[in-house]
């Protein structure tokens, strides 16, 4: 559980902390963005003032080129005429050029040499327009050619050249650079840096479009150098070094194509901005630290009364009402909060003392005085309760004292009464005792009986089951006579299939004798066979009259037996019968024995209770007699210490 302390140190320190921050992250993103603005706004308008400062001072050198290209003498003269080459020479002087010449249509120069291979005199050449040549080194210096073409007859007729120092550039650029840590740089059309205040980017040939193919790192720096490239202007943003830059980019006018980007960085010029981070964060500390000494001072200032007075309440809940209570110089809910304990405690203390005045009397058995102070709020029923007890103990004390000596008469009568009982309940128990023998012998013969009757009702079960089983054994052989009985009819079919085959077997050798007849000698032995076969049959004849009379006499042996054993059966089923119902008889008997014999058992249990309860109704009987004489030696005593009360009457 957290403590007060604990909650306002949290919530004022979460709150500044909060706030602090806030305003410093709002300041900061505040300055960052009116830096980048102000960036914007003196780059912008800086960028195209120099780029237009670039294409005039380019048209400066372009505008002699022009007009020599129309006069006559470049027209009609070869390019290493001496008339030609003083003008040149002064036209250089006068211009600021290194030198001035022409080439004639083939490419042939003032110098006497041949540039007509030259990528810069075939497009001067073929757009019949003023041309300016990459940056290129001529063996002492890097320079820029500039060709002005020479039209004669609506044809090129050569050109006018002159060269410049590249180094003009990088003076330019030098002047431009925004701050310690900016530069300023041109670009021409092919993204070659050709101006800049490190003459290595220029000598080098530095091209960050190209290198971006081989390098994502300066992808950035490669998209806005593109953006220049399309003549366009506007800002971009990219990191370079490990430092975050803004580029403010414009074409320059004229002829070349070129672009002029002027850089800052932005953590140079954001130095103030971490600056008024920093302080922003040193304020909030300070801020937090101050805040969190009078949080801690204010919390201290509120806590520490209501510790005192948590801690005086815990020992109130013990009980206890007579330490002392803390007392606060102050004039807030503090001091009200101990006031109003100071206040609690006395009160409790008044009514604990009076309850206690009261109880005590009541103790010494004084309830001559009831309770008289009057109490307030919940604890009117404290002083309701407590009159309440005192009037109802007065009353219970009052009518203890009347029904003393009530009791006092009665346990008299009840002594006298419990001795005649006494006497009577002994002379009943000893008329029980002579009974309950008398019918312990009666239910020995009962049970004598009983088992008597079950043993013969065992042993008639016995024979029932005996006759059963010889009932079954007789129709066994019923059935078994019943079977020979049908063997019988089946042997006499076959018997008389025996008699057809004898009878078949006589015609047939009847037939044969007659056959052999016809056949004469040939048919003898045929004959002879005959004369077997009729005498086979014969006698197959006669076995089968023999073979039926003795079956014949078999079956009515059989059927007189069959008879004989249907009578038995029939007998046996009419003595089970018999034997059953004497078992029935048997077992009717053995039931009532046993049911005797319970109820005389229960009778003698019964009469063993009466004479247990005659006896202890005598010995109660004789205790009550003592108590009776207890009962009144204490309502006496009871009486005494009735009478020590003083007792308020009505």
């Amino acid at each position: 559980m957290k403590s007060i302390k604990t909650k306002i140190l949290t919530s004022m320190l979460s709150v500044v902390l909060l706030g602090s921050v806030l305003i410093g992250v709002i300041s900061a993103l505040m300055n960052a963005k009116g830096i980048d603005s102000q960036l914007e706004s003196t780059i912008g308008p800086s960028t195209h003032i120099a780029a237009h400062a670039i294409g005039w001072k380019l048209e400066n050198y372009w505008t002699p080129l022009k007009e020599a290209a129309a006069l006559d003498v470049f027209r009609n003269s070869t390019p290493t005429d001496e008339t030609l080459g003083q003008i040149t020479a002064d036209i250089a002087s006068r211009n600021g050029f290194i030198y001035v010449g022409k080439m004639d249509i083939s490419g042939t120069a003032s110098t006497g040499e041949n540039y007509g291979d030259k990528d810069y005199f075939q497009k001067c050449k073929e757009s019949m327009k003023p041309y300016i040549s990459d940056i290129m080194n001529d063996g002492s210096q890097m320079v820029f050619l500039l060709e002005v073409p020479i039209i004669k007859d609506d044809k090129f007729n050569g050109l006018v050249y002159g060269a410049i120092n590249a180094d003009f550039l990088t003076e330019i650029v030098t002047d431009l650079k925004m701050g310690n840590d900016g530069v300023a740089y041109i670009l021409d059309s092919h993204g070659n840096v050709i101006g800049h205040p490190d003459r290595s980017f220029v000598e080098d040939g530095s091209n960050m479009i190209e290198l971006a193919k081989n390098d994502e790192s300066v992808s950035d720096i490669a998209e806005v150098h593109q953006h220049m490239l399309n003549n366009e202007s506007g800002f971009g943003k990219y990191q370079y070094n490990g430092d975050n830059k803004l580029l403010g980019y414009a074409p320059i006018e004229g002829i070349e194509n070129w672009s002029l980007g002027i850089e800052v960085s932005q953590h140079e010029f954001k130095s103030s901005l971490d600056r008024s981070i920093l302080m922003t964060i040193i304020v909030v500390i300070a801020v937090i630290i101050v805040s969190f000494i009078i949080t801690v001072i204010l919390a201290r200032s509120i806590s520490k009364p209501i510790r005192s007075c948590v801690a005086r309440l815990e020992q109130l809940s013990n009980g206890d009402l007579q330490s002392i209570i803390p007392h606060f110089k102050s004039k807030d809910e503090t001091a009200s909060l101990t006031q109003c304990l100071e206040v609690t405690i006395n009160r409790l203390r008044y009514i604990v003392d009076d309850v206690s005045n009261n109880l005590g009397k009541m103790a010494n058995g004084n309830f001559q005085e009831p309770p008289a102070n009057t109490y307030y709020g919940d604890f009117i029923a404290i002083e309701t309760s407590m009159k309440s007890i005192f009037k109802s103990l007065n009353n219970t004390l009052s009518d203890i004292s009347q029904s003393v000596h009530l009791v006092n008469s009665s346990a008299e009568q009840v002594a006298t009464g419990s001795q005649q009982l006494s006497q009577g309940a002994t002379e009943q128990a000893a008329s029980i005792e002579e009974l309950a023998a008398t019918i312990n012998d009666i239910s020995s013969h009962v049970q004598s009986n009983a088992s008597t009757a079950q043993t013969a009702n065992n042993n008639a079960h016995q024979a029932g089951s005996d006759m059963k089983q010889s009932n079954e054994k007789m129709n066994e052989l019923i059935n078994a006579i019943h079977e020979i009985n049908s063997t019988s009819d089946k042997i006499s079919v076959i018997i008389k299939t025996i008699e057809d085959i004898a009878f078949q077997t006589n015609i047939l050798a009847l037939n044969a004798a007659v056959e052999a007849s016809h056949a004469g000698e040939a048919g003898k032995g045929f004959a002879v066979v005959a004369d077997e076969v009729r005498e086979l049959a014969s006698k197959s004849s006669e076995a089968s009259q023999t073979t039926i009379t003795l079956i014949e006499e078999s079956i009515t042996a059989v059927h007189k037996g069959k008879k004989l054993a249907d009578e038995t059966a029939q007998s046996l089923l009419s003595t089970v019968e018999e034997v059953n119902n004497v078992i029935g008889m048997l077992e009717q008997i053995s039931v009532s024995s046993q049911d005797q014999s319970e109820s005389i058992q229960q009778i003698s249990l019964a009469v063993e209770q009466i004479s247990q309860v005659v006896q202890m109704t005598s010995a109660t009987s004789e205790e009550s007699a003592a108590t009776a004489a207890e009962l009144s030696n204490q309502a006496q005593i009871m009486d005494e210490s009735v009478s020590k009360f003083h007792l308020m009457r009505s």
